[in-house]
C-alpha cells in the first residue's frame, strides 16, 4: 500500500470514529433531555401533595368542601405519579425480557371500544370529539389483552395531548385486511414535524420544544411498539390530508412472536 492510499484510509477511518463519537454525544444528550424530564414529572405531582398535605395538616378547621378539593387533588396526582412510575419501569422490565405477556383470542372490535370508553372523560374535559368507525364484527387474534389495551391507552391519550383544547377532534378505525387488522388514531392536531417523524417511536424522543411540550415522559410511544412488535404486528405514523397525525398498527390473525429488541 503506498503513502497514498494509506493517508486516504487512515482519513476514512477518522472519519468514521468521529462520526460514531458524534451519535454517542447526541445519545447522551438525549438521554440527559430524558432524565431531566422525567425528574421534572416526577417532582411536579410529589411538589403538589406534599404542599397541599402540609396546608390541610397545618389547617385542622380547613372548610370541608375545600378538604374534600384538596384529597381529590392529592389522590389525582398519586394517580399520576404512579402511571409515570409504572411507564419508566415496564419500558426496562420488557426491554430485559422480563414483561409478562398473556396470549388469548381477543376481539378488537370490543377491546378498543372499551379503551375509548375509559378516555371518554378525559377528551369530554378538554372538550375534544372522538369518533369511532369500528365494523359490527371482526375475526378474532391471538394476542395478549392487557397489552393490547396499554397500546390503545398510550394512542389515546398521546391524541389528547396534541389536539386544541374546545375543537379538538380524534377519529378511531378499525378495519379488516386479507391477513390481519389495523387500528388507526387520527388527530387534527399540529403532527409531527418532518424532522422527528423517523425517530417518533425511539427512546429518550419527546415531541414538541422542551419548554412547551405536553408533561409525560415519552415512553408512551416506544412502549407501543416493542409491545405490537412482540405481538408480531408493525406500527407506524402517517400525516393526515389536512394536518394532524395518524398512529396506527396492524396485527396479524397468525403472529408470528418476535423478541423485543
Amino acid at each position: 500500500m503506498s503513502h497514498g492510499e494509506a493517508l486516504r484510509a487512515l482519513l476514512q477511518e477518522y472519519a468514521q470514529l468521529r462520526e460514531a463519537n458524534e451519535q454517542l454525544k447526541s445519545l447522551d444528550q438525549m438521554k440527559d433531555d430524558f432524565i431531566s424530564s422525567v425528574s421534572h414529572e416526577l417532582r411536579t405531582p410529589l411538589t403538589s401533595i406534599r404542599a397541599l398535605a402540609e396546608l390541610m395538616h397545618d389547617t385542622p378547621d380547613i372548610e370541608p368542601e375545600q378538604r374534600e378539593e384538596f384529597l381529590g387533588i392529592i389522590v389525582a396526582e398519586s394517580e399520576r405519579l404512579g402511571r409515570l412510575v409504572s411507564q419508566v419501569l415496564d419500558m426496562a422490565r420488557i426491554e430485559a425480557g422480563m414483561a409478562e405477556w398473556h396470549s388469548e383470542q381477543v376481539d378488537l372490535r370490543a377491546l378498543v371500544a372499551a379503551a375509548v370508553k375509559s378516555t371518554a372523560e378525559l377528551f369530554r374535559s378538554k372538550g375534544i370529539a372522538i369518533e369511532q368507525q369500528l365494523p359490527d364484527a371482526v375475526p378474532p387474534l391471538d394476542a395478549d389483552p392487557d397489552r393490547l389495551t396499554q397500546v390503545m391507552l398510550n394512542l389515546l391519550t398521546n391524541a389528547a395531548k396534541f389536539v386544541p383544547a374546545g375543537s379538538g377532534r380524534v377519529e378511531v378505525r378499525l378495519r379488516e385486511e386479507a391477513d390481519g387488522l389495523v387500528v388507526e388514531v387520527a388527530d387534527n392536531g399540529p403532527g409531527v414535524p418532518e424532522a422527528e417523524r423517523a425517530t417518533v417511536f425511539d427512546k429518550f424522543r419527546q415531541g414538541g420544544d422542551q419548554l412547551d411540550r405536553p408533561p409525560g415522559t415519552g415512553l408512551g410511544l416506544p412502549i407501543s411498539r416493542q409491545i405490537v412488535e412482540h405481538l408480531g404486528g408493525s406500527i407506524w405514523l402517517e400525516q393526515e390530508a389536512g394536518g394532524g397525525a395518524c398512529f396506527a398498527f396492524r396485527l396479524p390473525f397468525r403472529p408470528e412472536r418476535r423478541e423485543t429488541q
